[in-house]
């Protein structure tokens, strides 16, 4: 019979190990390492990580894997008076200090501790009487104290902490960026294994909570918590703030005039000063006002209780200030109230304005407004009406006088804003508190599995609500009411890891289950749980990427996506469950390419070899590959930067580091491990971005393996002849074409060489003599040299023998 031609045109079905080679599709592939599939048809080699392309320069610092990094754009550039061009940034958390670096693309560097969260928290044990023991497992390392060593008050599963200071024992080295996968009384249980085990016989070893930062921007300000709950730390808001107090006068001299970014505490303070009174009350703390009475008005005589607030932003109201003395006043029987209002400047930047309200001493009622208060154009009694302007008395001290009031207002401070004055608090911002994740959505923010002060005791201490998620009122991003809270689930041994929104849905994310809840409605009510999805849980909150096709998340069941409608698993007849499980790691994170619409997910952010899979969402296919992203570095989240590239931020696993051997006494350089010296100096960080410019990789590192082909007739025996490949190569490649019969995994190759070109070159690759087979797969790699690859097409060229296959 003559020879006849089987074609490869294609390879947009990316790889499939779910079945069979001989099962898939022509247009799938077995393997497919180190390549993508970005041009539909045609193979070419992976890109990856390479220098930022406007971050160029090192930097110094101390990750926390998985997280940190965050990018937001601003009108205002930095600095003082900036001019309103459009800004972008990227932040980095120092996870050592607590402190937020921030990079803008306008100056072109870095400014370092911009924000101070104010810290991190340790443990210190003596390792001699405690007798800790570091011992090493499979791909994890247990830290464990004889005696008692408390490590589960100050630690828990999700952590990240470095270790140091054991000197004269086995380790005199740091370990830096360590996840915690368990913990006890006297029991840690990290992720990555020590240089060597043993036992400590003497000095004092340091664990130390790293700060691992979650961010929201809205509104021209970054917020940012920790969501290790570090006893030190507390939230802080970062913003751009234009507003001049107290217009037309200058108290002191001067006008309170701000135009910059300025860092504060988030945490709505209420006023601390204010009294009944003629004085004048302490800077910025709070207002003093005075009473007397004319004219007609419909005052009924009573005695009233007054209380103060402060306003920051505009909109965000603090709760109330009830002065423990000369909090009184009685306004004459049906006559007019007049009012004189008085301060000191200068007031916090964020504040601008508060109000004054009152209720009938001894009663519950809700409280009235008395005076709303603006500190750039002065004070009203009435919210239809217009503002009488600041007046300056003398120094810095300022007031408003002659306020007329003629009876009790109608708006109270619920109608005000929502909720009662008696909520136990109304923002998360005292020191100790903090959110593990934060979502904007809807123009307001979600937050979860937070730790917040104790309403049982007072605020005395904080207690930590794993199950929980509260949310803002609509366009007050830092206003949090104690009672502004959704309980999805509770007592389920799980906590909210992530939150998301995709569709007018709030994607909270646990452990091991999914909840989406419909946040449609403009209020609270409407709101409603649509779907819970088991195994659809996640591990790590750098796990998840938002895209347009969807919010995309990994664990170890698999590559799910929600569209707006459903719930899709894109591992399904693509990737075999084993390969996955392997593969995936409590630590593992996704990434998105945006340019190439692709996602791929990283096997640890944790120092490990960097190797992904990539779902490609323009084919629906998979591919893989090897250490992509430089190996054995700590990583960050995965953001997306102003240039539309993914961007993430490394730092190397070691720096020389040594280590006191006990049996042979003597230094040991174990520069190939784990672990960091960070005493000696403080190491660089390295921002990167993703490529998709083909990298060159090492030899043999390229895989490319079709189907089992039977050619269409698996019963008969074929007889195979040669292969006809259209190329590119950046190196001359030996006999890169090999094949194997009748299903076997052992490849043998052709005879012939693909040359050094960048234009498409055919190569007919032949055998010395025919084989004779039911079936044959090929492979495609570089064996001899670094380099990279490109195939458009493969033609097969056999021969029919009309011969049937032998049965057993």
């Amino acid at each position: 019979m003559p020879k006849n031609f089987y074609y490869l045109k294609s390879f947009d079905g990316g790889f499939v190990d779910a079945f069979n080679p001989r099962d898939i599709q022509d247009n799938e592939l077995s393997v497919a390492q180190n390549v993508i599939l970005d041009e539909r048809k045609t193979i070419r080699t992976l890109g990856g990580d390479t220098s930022h392309e406007d971050i160029t320069d090192s930097h110094v610092g101390h990750l926390a894997g998985g997280a940190g990094v965050y990018t937001f754009g601003s009108d205002h550039l930095k600095g003082s008076a900036s001019n309103d061009y459009g800004e972008d940034w990227l932040a980095v958390c120092d996870a050592k200090t607590g402190t937020i670096d921030l990079f803008d693309v306008s100056s072109g560097t870095f400014t370092s501790s911009v924000i101070d969260l104010g810290g991190t928290q340790s443990l210190a044990i003596n390792s001699a009487s405690n007798n800790l023991t570091l011992a090493n497992g499979t791909d994890t390392c247990t830290v464990t104290a004889a005696g008692s060593a408390s490590f589960d008050d100050t630690f828990k599963p999700g952590d990240v902490i470095q270790i140091s200071g054991l000197s004269g024992g086995l380790l005199t080295s740091n370990m830096n960026d360590m996840f915690v996968n368990a913990v006890s009384d006297t029991v840690l249980t990290l992720n990555k294994t020590f240089p060597a085990e043993g036992t400590s016989s003497s000095g004092t070893i340091t664990f130390r909570m790293l700060t691992q930062a979650v961010y929201y921007f809205v509104d021209e300000a970054l917020r940012i918590s920790d969501a290790s709950f570090s006893t030190s730390n507390q939230n802080k808001w970062y913003g751009y703030v234009k507003r001049k107090h107290f217009d037309g006068i200058t108290p002191g001299g001067s006008a309170d005039s701000y135009d910059n970014w300025f860092s504060n505490d988030n945490d709505l303070a209420i006023p601390t000063v204010g009294v009944v009174g003629a004085g004048y009350p302490t800077a910025g703390a709070g207002y003093n006002v005075n009473f007397s009475s004319a004219d007609t008005g419909v005052w009924d005589g009573s005695e009233y209780q007054i209380a103060m607030t402060h306003i920051y932003d505009g909109n965000q109201e603090s709760l109330l200030f009830i002065p423990s003395s000369s909090n009184t006043f009685t306004p004459t029987a049906n006559q007019n109230l007049t009012i004189n209002l008085l301060a000191t400047a200068p007031f916090d930047e964020r504040k601008s304005g508060g109000r004054i309200y009152i209720r009938k001493s001894g009663t519950d009622y809700p409280w009235s407004l008395l005076v709303d208060i603006d500190l750039t154009r002065g004070a009203r009694t009435k919210m239809d009406t217009d503002y009488k302007a600041w007046a300056l008395n003398s120094g810095e001290q300022v007031k408003v006088l002659a306020l007329e009031l003629d009876g009790e207002n109608v708006e109270t401070y619920e109608i005000l804003n929502g909720y009662t004055p008696d909520e136990f608090a109304n923002s998360i911002g005292a020191t100790g508190e903090g959110y593990k994740t934060a979502v904007v959505a809807n123009r307001r923010c979600f937050i979860a599995n937070m730790k917040i002060k104790n309403k049982e005791d007072g605020g005395a201490s904080k207690v930590q609500y794993r199950d929980r998620i509260m949310y803002t009122p609509i366009g007050r991003f830092d206003t949090f009411p104690s009672s502004f809270f959704i309980d999805v689930t509770q007592g389920d041994s799980e906590e909210w890891v992530k939150l998301e929104e995709f569709s007018d849905r709030l994607l909270a994310f646990k452990q091991r289950k999914l909840y989406i809840i419909n946040i449609s409605s403009p209020t609270s009510g409407g709101w409603f749980l649509e779907d819970v999805k088991d195994f659809a849980g996640i591990r790590h909150p750098a796990a998840i990427v938002k895209t347009e096709f969807g919010v995309v998340w990994v664990n170890e069941y698999g590559c799910y996506i929600y569209d707006g409608r459903q719930v899709k698993n894109l591992l399904i007849n693509k990737v075999k469950e084993s390969t996955w499980g392997n593969f995936i790691k409590p630590t593992s994170i996704i990434g998105y390419v945006p340019k190439q619409f692709y996602v791929y997910v990283l096997k640890d952010c944790f120092a490990d070899a960097g190797d992904v899979y990539i779902y490609d969402f323009r084919t629906g296919s998979w591919v893989t590959g090897l250490s992509a992203f430089v190996d054995d570095y700590n990583r960050t989240n995965n953001v997306i930067d102003w240039n539309n590239n993914m961007l993430t931020v490394y730092q190397a696993k070691n720096d020389a580091t040594e280590y006191w051997e006990n049996t042979g006494e003597h230094w040991d350089d174990i520069s190939a491990d784990n672990w960091e010296d960070l005493t000696a100096s403080t190491p660089p960080i390295y921002v990167k971005q993703w490529s998709d410019d083909a990298a060159t990789k090492a030899a043999t590192k390229i895989d490319i393996k079709t189907k089992d082909i039977d050619f269409e007739a698996p019963a008969y025996t074929k007889r195979l002849y040669s292969v006809i490949c259209t190329y590119k190569s950046s190196a001359v490649q030996e006999d890169p074409i090999l094949y194997s019969t009748d299903g076997g995994t052992s490849f043998t190759a052709f005879d012939g060489d693909f040359s050094s070109t960048s234009d498409w070159k055919t190569l007919k690759a032949t055998l010395t003599r025919p084989v004779s087979c039911q079936s044959v797969r090929l492979q495609v790699t570089n064996p001899t040299n670094n380099g990279t690859l490109e195939v458009n097409d493969m033609s097969l060229e056999f021969r029919p023998v009309r011969k049937r296959i032998a049965t057993s």
